[in-house]
């Protein structure tokens, strides 16, 4: 996820010795990274485990993670991935990759560190980008910037906001969600009319590779009362901070309704609060693909955490023309 929150003002520039970017292999800095994560963000923000860097570094896909490092000496500064999905759109599949863990240390803010970051990052990709930014954030202003430098769209897709959901009636009983097998969860990401929207469609392989997810993902599909298959989402365990510590709060991500969306998407937040063991309330940072009315029949209601989504790439391609929404988990 992409972030521009300041703890403190940067000293000067010139006080700096000369800082150095470089390529990393794949799965390569992940705890470096995950450490600069945890200095950069304050609360209220999720915390990265190395664990949880590294799973995404290594995530299995046609094309490897690609990463840059800043670096002052030893230490790392900086920070940028390039974190491989696979979706399905109108015209058919296509790998693409999500822009993440965008981050440089608070006493390197202001030498132009993230806008280096943003260049290479950009440069270093052969495929379309899908990135969430903080709205207004400079961040966001440095991706758009490179962007357009290399000759690329930078565009809006949406603003997400995050939507969370208590203990509330079932708006249809006869519909319940499960946990899934790989094989299950693949079929039901599957099925989906052709839109312009890039809907995650995650191969065999890496359904098996959620399941490795050390923050302790579920992958759950949602049936009727026949047994037939009306939804996907996969159930993760996200720690979030705050001023007052740390606390698990469970997550819906890449939820897809095929049909009665409110039923279906109620359904998940009941089974997600279930597996919680405790916790009263479930988040889910991406619902741009279920309908604003399904939502709040589904027992949730916007929290005042956003982001924006937008995709960028060569104007010549068409997801980078066409996709309008996308749901893909924000990380």
């Amino acid at each position: 996820m992409l972030s521009t929150g300041i703890r403190r003002q940067p000293e000067a520039a010139e006080s700096r010795t000369v800082i150095r970017f470089h390529d990393v292999e794949r799965g390569a800095h992940a705890s470096d990274a995950a450490r600069l994560l945890r200095d950069s963000w304050g609360p209220p923000c999720l915390r990265y485990s190395d664990a949880y860097v590294r799973w995404q570094l290594t995530f299995p896909a046609a094309v490897p993670a690609r990463a840059v490092v800043a670096s002052d000496g030893g230490r790392t500064i900086g920070f940028a991935a390039l974190i491989p999905r696979q979706i399905s759109t109108a015209n058919g599949q296509a790998v693409i990759y999500v822009m993440t863990f965008f981050a440089v240390h608070p006493d390197y803010r202001g030498a132009r560190i993230g806008a280096e970051l943003a260049r290479r990052i950009i440069e270093m990709s052969d495929r379309p980008v899908v990135t969430f930014t903080e709205p207004g954030s400079r961040s966001e202003r440095a991706i758009a910037q490179s962007a357009s430098a290399r000759g690329w769209t930078f565009r809006h897709m949406a603003a997400l906001r995050t939507y969370a959901g208590g203990q509330a009636p079932q708006p249809e009983s006869s519909i319940v969600a499960r946990r899934a097998t790989a094989e299950e969860f693949v079929a039901a990401t599957k099925n989906h009319e052709p839109t312009p929207v890039a809907w995650s469609e995650p191969t065999l392989e890496q359904a098996r590779h959620y399941l490795s997810d050390p923050r302790g993902s579920c992958l759950a599909v949602a049936q009727g009362a026949h047994g037939e298959t009306l939804g996907a989402a996969v159930i993760v365990r996200s720690e979030l901070l705050t001023a007052e510590g740390a606390e698990d709060v469970p997550a819906l991500d890449m939820v897809r309704a095929h049909d009665r969306h409110a039923a279906v998407l109620g359904a998940f937040r009941r089974f997600a609060l279930e597996r919680s063991r405790g916790s009263s309330v479930v988040t889910a940072p991406n619902l741009d693909v279920v309908p604003a009315p399904a939502v709040r029949q589904a027992g949730f209601r916007a929290t005042r955490s956003a982001f924006n989504v937008a995709i960028l790439g060569h104007p010549a391609e068409p997801i980078t023309s066409e996709v309008v929404s996308t749901d893909l988990e924000v990380f």
